[in-house]
């Protein structure tokens, strides 16, 4: 029960501290939670709504995290149990703006020029976006 504890205190910490330290710490997210894939295409399952990006088929919206770099994503285990990384399938093709990169974990997920692109965990109607400069490091994806 201790180690519960621990862990949960752990990731709450780690999720608000901007997620860059201790990645994988905690090990793989495999919740499935905002595993959008592409349309049969294979391209980037995503459209504007309300001058936001968001993913084509639930409508939520899309985030970029400063701390990552180009087709890198820094946001780990924890981090992505509140910033769910937008996930492609393998044979996922660039598009436009749009293309996918491996993530560490060997997972693929899609990138816009280059910069990973999230899901917040606390966004759960369509429209939301509260993750909105989060920290002052994460960012929805304007449109207009």
């Amino acid at each position: 029960m201790k180690h519960i504890l621990v862990l949960s205190t752990l990731s709450g910490v780690l999720a608000l501290s901007g997620c860059s330290t201790l990645n994988n710490m905690v090990g793989n997210d495999d919740s499935g939670m905002h595993d959008v894939q592409a349309t049969n295409k294979n391209t980037a399952p995503v459209m504007s709504k309300n001058g936001m990006l968001v993913d084509s088929r639930n409508h939520m919206t899309l985030y970029t995290f400063d701390k990552d770099s180009m087709n890198r994503s820094e946001c780990g285990s924890a981090c992505m149990l509140v910033w769910p990384a937008f996930m492609a399938p393998s044979n996922a093709k660039a598009s436009g703006q749009f293309a996918a990169f491996q993530r560490e974990d060997g997972k693929y997920q899609w990138a816009m020029n280059g910069k990973p692109l999230y899901f917040y965990a606390n966004d759960t109607n369509v429209g939301d976006k509260d993750g909105d400069n989060k920290l002052g490091v994460w960012h929805i994806v304007r449109t207009k």
